[in-house]
């Protein structure tokens, strides 16, 4: 009896050992895994497509630089066709002036002919009567003083005719020289104008093509986070499965064990499906707080905002007239001391040879003053005035070419290629011998 006992209790120990609780991979780990996945994904597509927006930017600003350097030429361009218009009309009325001229010498110079023909040449007999007939020697002396009167008088006349045709002629070669130099302006502005809008073609096809890899870029990470997704929800799935199938498997060993063993083992277990929520407040409200960074910038911004209102106000403020206009007014004789100085295109020196705008650049730094190199560029620089409220030193702007005002509607500039007084650094008048694109105030 004691040895049937004996073996009962072995055989339940044996049994007993038998029974083996199945380990289980924890769900929160696997969770864990996803989300650090997904979190990397999102990290890579954010930084892609952030990458991808500020080339875009970049892109765009450039664009827009382009644009307003092309929109700046067609007004340039626009300008220098009204005055090379305007250039042909005075050709025309120099060349009628011409006209005029040269018909005035040739009938002053019949008209002398025809006197001297008829005092000289009609035989001396003529001449000799009109000497005898005096009647005293007062009346002699009085007859040749006329008839040297009218012979001064025709030579000045004729002189006067052919002085003022010279003068016309010479005037058409002026303006026919200015047409031959802004037709060349022209033809290089034309150049320019289609140098840009190829550029700027190539801009925009460029910013679409960063919108295509955007979209392209925000849709593979969209694709990417769909597939983590799906996995994770597999695996949830699969661990699910695998807890119900240990759970039947558990299920079916405590039925073979005794009720006591298997009710205490069973109060026991924990359920391994049962996970703690995790506390994420901390982390949310971590994320609305702004950074010192985002601080900062959006005080920069500000600043800077308040800055271009400050410049757009000084900008608007072109009526007043300025507390130094003294150092003008020296600006401009500064300039008149190298009138007759040779022009050299692309040249910076007053002595040896300057355009336009370097002879306005050289002059200005002469008192500390610095300003741009292109014509352009001195049209969009310094402080915008009003042609009315134009002042000695100021700068005019016209189409390709810039002049300093030197008061009485004059300007001194460095004009063209040809030979002072032609050309070279020289005066001219008036100030609007061209459209004045626009009035700049450096000092």
């Amino acid at each position: 009896m004691k040895r049937r006992l004996l073996q009962t209790l072995i055989t339940t120990a044996v049994v007993s050992s038998l029974i083996v609780t199945p380990v289980l991979a924890t769900p929160q780990d696997d969770a864990d895994s996803f989300e650090q996945r997904k979190s990397q994904a999102e990290a890579q597509a954010e930084a892609q497509v952030e990458s991808l927006e500020q080339q875009k930017s970049q892109a765009e600003a450039q664009a827009d630089s382009v644009n307003n350097e092309l929109v700046n030429l067609l007004v340039e361009y626009d300008a220098l066709q009204k005055d090379m218009e305007t250039q042909e009309g005075r050709i025309v009325e120099a060349e009628n002036d011409l006209k005029d001229a040269e018909a005035k010498e040739k009938q002053q110079y019949e008209d002398m002919k025809l006197r001297i023909k008829y005092m000289y040449e009609e035989g001396d007999s003529s001449f000799f009567s009109t000497l005898v007939d005096a009647k005293s020697y007062a009346d002699l002396v009085n007859k040749a003083e006329y008839i040297q009167k009218v012979h001064d008088y025709d030579r000045k006349m004729l002189n006067k005719y052919v002085e003022t045709k010279n003068e016309v002629a010479e005037l058409k070669d002026n303006l026919e020289e200015g047409q031959a130099e802004m037709q060349a302006l022209s033809d290089e502005m034309v150049v320019q104008k289609g140098n840009l809008e190829t550029t700027l073609t190539q801009m925009k096809s460029q910013i679409e093509d960063f919108d295509d890899q955007l979209v392209q870029a925000k849709e593979a990470a969209a694709e990417e986070l769909r597939r983590i997704e799906e996995e994770q929800r597999a695996a949830e799935a699969a661990e699910a499965a695998a807890r119900e199938q240990a759970e039947r498997e558990q299920a079916a060993a405590e039925q073979q064990t005794p009720d006591n063993e298997g009710t205490e083992d069973a109060g026991q277990q924990d359920d391994p499906g049962i996970t703690q929520p995790s506390d994420t407040s901390d982390d949310k409200a971590e994320d609305t707080q702004p950074s010192d960074d985002d601080k900062e910038d959006s005080k920069d911004d500000s600043s800077q905002d308040d800055k271009q209102d400050d410049d757009d106000k000084q900008e608007e403020d072109t009526g007043t007239k300025p507390g130094n206009s003294s150092l003008g007014q020296q600006i401009a004789d500064m300039g008149c001391n190298y009138i007759g100085n040779k022009y050299v295109y692309g040249g910076n020196s007053l002595t040896n040879g300057i355009d336009c705008s370097g002879f306005v650049q050289q002059i200005h730094r002469k008192f500390g003053i610095s300003t741009p190199r292109t014509s352009g560029a001195l049209r969009s620089g310094g402080k915008s005035v009003s042609y009315a409220d134009r002042m000695p030193g100021d700068v005019i702007c016209y189409s390709g070419h810039v002049a300093i005002y030197i008061g009485n509607n004059k300007i001194v500039h460095a004009s063209n290629s040809a030979p002072y007084p032609k050309g070279g650094i020289k005066i001219s008048s008036p100030a609007n011998y061209r459209t004045v694109l626009a009035v700049r105030r450096y000092w």
